[in-house]
């Protein structure tokens, strides 16, 4: 039995989910503040990324997942 073929858009979807994005808007799509972002991170249920000493990040699958 062979896999099921993923179309364009299924492949497009995947990558958009799993662009990173800034706190921000990570916290606009979750709907929750930077600062609640962050007591997340801290109690492990989200992952945020740090892009650079100063700027840090999440990715839209993780801002979107279901707690």
């Amino acid at each position: 039995m062979s896999t099921p073929k993923r179309d364009a858009a299924d492949l497009e979807r995947e990558r958009w989910l799993d662009e990173i994005v800034a706190l921000p808007e990570g916290a606009y799509l979750r709907k929750v503040s930077v600062d609640t972002l962050k007591r997340e991170a801290k109690r492990g249920n989200i992952k945020i990324i740090e892009l650079s000493a100063r700027r840090l990040g999440i990715t839209r699958r993780e801002a979107l997942k279901q707690i």
